[in-house]
């Protein structure tokens, strides 16, 4: 099972997972098309955001200049919290959660392959080209609006998570086995800060 240092961050990350989710059509099976990444993500951030990027729109919105930067209201479990969303062309590229403060950046969904991805791995990715057989990271399956899919931990990052979504007809809330999980496609990447020392 999935280890995160609290249950409640395992229900705000699949909270914010399944929001984006509503919002994006299903991908596709057939392998991405080439495009030339405006930013980076990496273990250390996503383009200019890091650890110390606080959750300010002006901020953001400077540092995504050929971007369009919004921010909105979000409701889970009946708390409400801002959310900044970076869009190329109407198409989602980022969501920016905030901490529980709202001062720092919580975490980064990267939802489009405008950002690229020094892991070498780029959405639409099958899983099986990502992780060599018996060499998976942890995963868990999503819940909610993100039943049926699985996230899983980046390999050799403990900070960036991989959401996978694919077919399967075996039982709701499991992990599919490794031979279903191989066909499926690298629908969205996760960043969080790595915890300070």
């Amino acid at each position: 099972m999935l280890k995160l240092h609290t249950t409640r961050g395992l229900v705000l990350i699949i909270s914010i997972f399944a929001m984006v989710a509503g919002c994006r059509d299903q991908a596709d099976s057939a392998p991405p098309a080439p495009v030339k990444p405006l930013e980076m993500l990496s273990v250390d951030g996503v383009g200019p955001l890091n650890a110390k990027t606080p959750f300010n729109l002006h901020l953001l919105t400077d540092a995504f200049q050929a971007f369009n930067v919004t921010q909105q209201t979000n409701f889970v479990g009946g708390n409400q919290y801002p959310v900044i969303t970076v869009s190329k062309d109407l198409k989602p590229v980022l969501t920016i959660n905030p901490d529980a403060k709202h001062e720092k950046i919580f975490s980064v969904m990267v939802q489009d392959n405008l950002i690229g991805n020094q892991l070498g791995h780029p959405l639409g990715s099958k899983f099986s080209d990502i992780y060599a057989y018996g060499k998976t990271e942890k995963c868990a399956a999503g819940s909610e609006e993100l039943s049926g899919k699985v996230l899983c931990y980046a390999p050799k990052a403990v900070n960036i998570l991989y959401l996978f979504s694919g077919s399967w007809n075996g039982a709701k809330g499991q992990v599919p086995p490794k031979d279903v999980l191989a066909n499926w496609n690298l629908e969205s990447i996760l960043w969080k800060p790595l915890p300070r020392k």
